[in-house]
Protein backbone atom coordinates (compact mmCIF):
# COMPACT_ATOMS: atom_id res chain seq x y z
CA UNK A 1 0.00 0.00 0.00
CA UNK A 2 1.29 3.26 -0.63
CA UNK A 3 0.57 6.90 -0.85
CA UNK A 4 1.80 9.26 -4.04
CA UNK A 5 2.14 12.42 -2.78
CA UNK A 6 2.48 15.68 -5.32
CA UNK A 7 2.57 19.38 -5.68
CA UNK A 8 0.32 20.79 -7.22
CA UNK A 9 1.36 22.76 -11.22
CA UNK A 10 3.34 26.29 -11.33
CA UNK A 11 0.54 29.15 -10.57
CA UNK A 12 0.92 32.89 -11.03
CA UNK A 13 1.93 33.14 -7.30
CA UNK A 14 4.08 30.80 -7.86
CA UNK A 15 6.27 32.26 -10.62
CA UNK A 16 6.88 35.68 -8.97
CA UNK A 17 7.47 33.66 -5.11
CA UNK A 18 4.37 35.47 -3.65
CA UNK A 19 3.42 33.72 -0.92
CA UNK A 20 -0.91 32.28 -0.56
CA UNK A 21 -2.03 30.64 2.40
CA UNK A 22 -5.76 32.00 2.47
CA UNK A 23 -7.74 29.14 -0.12
CA UNK A 24 -10.30 31.87 -0.21
CA UNK A 25 -7.79 33.54 -2.62
CA UNK A 26 -8.46 32.01 -6.01
CA UNK A 27 -4.94 31.56 -6.94
CA UNK A 28 -4.83 28.66 -10.27
CA UNK A 29 -2.63 27.13 -12.44
CA UNK A 30 -0.79 28.99 -14.84
CA UNK A 31 -0.78 28.13 -18.60
CA UNK A 32 2.38 25.98 -18.19
CA UNK A 33 1.33 24.81 -14.99
CA UNK A 34 -1.88 23.17 -16.62
CA UNK A 35 0.04 21.87 -19.34
CA UNK A 36 2.44 19.91 -17.13
CA UNK A 37 0.00 18.74 -15.31
CA UNK A 38 -2.10 17.65 -18.47
CA UNK A 39 1.08 15.86 -20.03
CA UNK A 40 1.40 13.96 -16.33
CA UNK A 41 -1.89 11.99 -16.94
CA UNK A 42 -0.31 8.71 -18.45
CA UNK A 43 1.77 8.23 -15.84
CA UNK A 44 -1.15 8.42 -12.64
CA UNK A 45 -3.19 6.30 -15.21
CA UNK A 46 -0.32 3.72 -15.05
CA UNK A 47 -0.57 3.81 -11.44
CA UNK A 48 -3.70 3.12 -10.94
CA UNK A 49 -4.56 4.98 -7.94
CA UNK A 50 -7.95 4.22 -6.32
CA UNK A 51 -8.13 7.53 -4.67
CA UNK A 52 -7.36 11.22 -4.62
CA UNK A 53 -6.92 13.68 -2.01
CA UNK A 54 -6.45 17.38 -2.07
CA UNK A 55 -5.83 20.37 0.28
CA UNK A 56 -8.73 22.77 0.37
CA UNK A 57 -7.10 25.31 -2.30
CA UNK A 58 -8.23 25.63 -6.07
CA UNK A 59 -4.70 25.13 -7.12
CA UNK A 60 -4.40 21.37 -5.56
CA UNK A 61 -8.17 20.65 -6.48
CA UNK A 62 -7.80 22.08 -10.55
CA UNK A 63 -4.22 20.01 -10.25
CA UNK A 64 -6.12 16.92 -9.77
CA UNK A 65 -8.91 17.72 -11.66
CA UNK A 66 -6.08 17.72 -14.91
CA UNK A 67 -4.27 14.41 -13.82
CA UNK A 68 -6.87 12.13 -13.11
CA UNK A 69 -9.11 13.65 -16.47
CA UNK A 70 -10.83 10.76 -17.72
CA UNK A 71 -10.30 8.35 -14.76
CA UNK A 72 -12.98 7.34 -12.29
CA UNK A 73 -11.31 8.24 -9.05
CA UNK A 74 -13.37 9.31 -5.97
CA UNK A 75 -11.96 12.63 -4.73
CA UNK A 76 -12.01 14.25 -1.52
CA UNK A 77 -10.70 17.58 0.58
CA UNK A 78 -8.94 17.28 3.78
CA UNK A 79 -7.85 20.87 4.95
CA UNK A 80 -5.10 19.72 7.29
CA UNK A 81 -3.02 19.19 4.00
CA UNK A 82 -3.70 23.28 3.80
CA UNK A 83 -0.46 25.45 3.07
CA UNK A 84 0.47 27.47 6.37
CA UNK A 85 -1.74 30.42 7.21
CA UNK A 86 0.82 33.68 6.29
CA UNK A 87 -1.10 36.00 7.97
CA UNK A 88 0.06 39.49 7.31
CA UNK A 89 2.23 38.50 4.53
CA UNK A 90 -0.85 36.64 2.51
CA UNK A 91 -0.01 37.82 -1.56
CA UNK A 92 3.52 39.07 -0.44
CA UNK A 93 7.42 38.05 -1.78
CA UNK A 94 8.39 34.94 0.26
CA UNK A 95 11.54 36.66 1.03
CA UNK A 96 9.80 38.99 3.22
CA UNK A 97 8.09 36.15 5.39
CA UNK A 98 11.61 34.47 5.05
CA UNK A 99 13.17 37.79 6.80
CA UNK A 100 10.74 37.55 9.32
CA UNK A 101 10.75 33.99 10.18
CA UNK A 102 14.92 34.17 10.37
CA UNK A 103 14.22 36.50 13.32
CA UNK A 104 11.59 35.21 14.80
CA UNK A 105 11.66 31.58 14.76
CA UNK A 106 9.53 28.78 13.45
CA UNK A 107 6.99 28.38 16.65
CA UNK A 108 5.96 32.40 16.35
CA UNK A 109 2.67 32.73 14.29
CA UNK A 110 2.97 35.46 11.97
CA UNK A 111 0.61 38.71 12.67
CA UNK A 112 -2.48 38.15 11.52
CA UNK A 113 -1.95 34.00 11.30
CA UNK A 114 -3.53 31.56 13.22
CA UNK A 115 -0.30 29.46 13.11
CA UNK A 116 2.92 29.27 13.34
CA UNK A 117 5.39 27.19 10.65
CA UNK A 118 5.61 24.24 12.86
CA UNK A 119 1.63 24.31 14.03
CA UNK A 120 1.13 24.28 9.87
CA UNK A 121 3.12 21.10 9.37
CA UNK A 122 1.86 19.48 12.60
CA UNK A 123 -1.30 19.91 11.27
CA UNK A 124 -0.50 18.59 8.15
CA UNK A 125 1.43 15.47 9.40
CA UNK A 126 -2.06 14.49 11.15
CA UNK A 127 -3.48 14.91 8.19
CA UNK A 128 -1.39 12.39 6.36
CA UNK A 129 -1.38 9.90 9.61
CA UNK A 130 -5.17 9.43 8.59
CA UNK A 131 -4.23 7.96 4.67
CA UNK A 132 -3.51 4.61 5.40
CA UNK A 133 -6.59 3.79 6.84
CA UNK A 134 -8.02 4.41 2.96
CA UNK A 135 -7.89 2.99 -0.31
CA UNK A 136 -4.90 2.44 -1.70
CA UNK A 137 -2.92 3.45 -3.77
CA UNK A 138 -3.70 6.89 -3.45
CA UNK A 139 -2.71 9.99 -4.93
CA UNK A 140 -2.31 13.30 -3.21
CA UNK A 141 -2.19 16.39 -4.46
CA UNK A 142 -0.73 18.70 -2.05
CA UNK A 143 1.91 22.08 -1.19
CA UNK A 144 5.56 22.02 -1.55
CA UNK A 145 5.85 22.59 2.46
CA UNK A 146 4.52 19.22 3.00
CA UNK A 147 6.47 17.81 -0.18
CA UNK A 148 9.90 19.13 0.93
CA UNK A 149 9.46 18.31 4.75
CA UNK A 150 8.90 14.10 3.39
CA UNK A 151 10.97 14.32 1.01
CA UNK A 152 13.96 16.01 3.32
CA UNK A 153 12.88 13.29 5.76
CA UNK A 154 13.73 10.11 3.05
CA UNK A 155 17.06 11.49 2.20
CA UNK A 156 18.48 13.01 5.50
CA UNK A 157 21.38 11.73 7.25
CA UNK A 158 21.32 10.68 11.08
CA UNK A 159 22.89 13.92 12.02
CA UNK A 160 20.87 16.17 10.24
CA UNK A 161 18.13 18.31 11.64
CA UNK A 162 14.80 19.91 10.50
CA UNK A 163 16.66 23.29 8.62
CA UNK A 164 14.39 26.68 9.41
CA UNK A 165 14.40 26.47 5.46
CA UNK A 166 13.78 23.10 3.05
CA UNK A 167 14.85 22.73 -0.31
CA UNK A 168 11.95 23.35 -2.65
CA UNK A 169 9.91 20.62 -3.90
CA UNK A 170 9.71 20.59 -7.74
CA UNK A 171 5.67 20.96 -9.39
CA UNK A 172 4.59 17.65 -10.40
CA UNK A 173 7.27 15.16 -9.34
CA UNK A 174 5.70 12.73 -7.34
CA UNK A 175 6.75 11.05 -4.11
CA UNK A 176 5.80 7.51 -3.81
CA UNK A 177 6.26 6.85 -0.04
CA UNK A 178 4.77 2.77 1.86
CA UNK A 179 2.18 3.38 4.19
CA UNK A 180 4.85 2.06 6.40
CA UNK A 181 7.56 4.46 5.91
CA UNK A 182 4.58 6.97 6.07
CA UNK A 183 3.67 6.59 9.20
CA UNK A 184 7.40 6.36 10.65
CA UNK A 185 7.98 9.25 8.82
CA UNK A 186 5.19 11.51 10.47
CA UNK A 187 6.32 9.82 13.63
CA UNK A 188 9.63 11.16 13.21
CA UNK A 189 8.83 14.57 11.92
CA UNK A 190 6.04 14.98 14.52
CA UNK A 191 8.46 14.72 17.36
CA UNK A 192 11.24 16.75 15.95
CA UNK A 193 8.93 19.71 15.21
CA UNK A 194 7.65 18.98 19.15
CA UNK A 195 10.78 19.02 20.44
CA UNK A 196 11.19 22.33 19.13
CA UNK A 197 14.80 22.58 18.00
CA UNK A 198 15.06 19.92 15.90
CA UNK A 199 18.77 20.24 15.80
CA UNK A 200 19.93 17.25 18.23
CA UNK A 201 22.84 14.91 16.84
CA UNK A 202 23.14 10.81 16.97
CA UNK A 203 18.90 10.68 17.04
CA UNK A 204 18.00 7.50 13.88
CA UNK A 205 16.92 8.45 10.79
CA UNK A 206 13.49 6.56 9.82
CA UNK A 207 13.90 3.33 8.23
CA UNK A 208 13.93 3.20 4.73
CA UNK A 209 13.05 0.59 2.24
CA UNK A 210 14.69 -0.09 -1.42
CA UNK A 211 10.21 0.08 -2.42
CA UNK A 212 10.02 3.55 -1.27
CA UNK A 213 11.63 5.60 -3.59
CA UNK A 214 10.60 8.90 -5.96
CA UNK A 215 9.46 8.53 -9.45
CA UNK A 216 10.17 11.37 -11.23
CA UNK A 217 8.22 12.62 -14.11
CA UNK A 218 10.52 13.38 -17.00
CA UNK A 219 8.64 17.02 -17.98
CA UNK A 220 9.87 20.01 -19.13
CA UNK A 221 10.21 22.23 -15.98
CA UNK A 222 9.40 26.20 -15.66
CA UNK A 223 12.61 28.34 -15.03
CA UNK A 224 12.95 29.32 -11.20
CA UNK A 225 14.53 32.56 -10.17
CA UNK A 226 17.62 31.33 -8.25
CA UNK A 227 16.54 32.00 -4.47
CA UNK A 228 17.50 30.48 -1.61
CA UNK A 229 16.76 26.96 -1.29
CA UNK A 230 13.33 26.91 0.49
CA UNK A 231 10.04 25.39 0.68
CA UNK A 232 8.19 27.67 -0.63
CA UNK A 233 4.79 26.97 -2.52
CA UNK A 234 2.16 28.81 -4.14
Amino acid sequence: MSTCFVRHGRTPYSARYLVNGDPGVPVLLDDEGALCARRSRPLVREMGVRVCWTSSFPRTRQTADLLLEGISCPRSVDARLDEPDYGMFEGRPFLEYASWLREHGPTARPPDSRESKHEALLRMLQGCAALPAVAAPRIVVAHGFLLSALDWCRSRRPQDGIPLFLPEAPYLEPLVVSDRCLLEWVEFLTGEVRRGSGSSEGRGAPRISSEDHRTVLRLPRPVRTPLEENEFDA
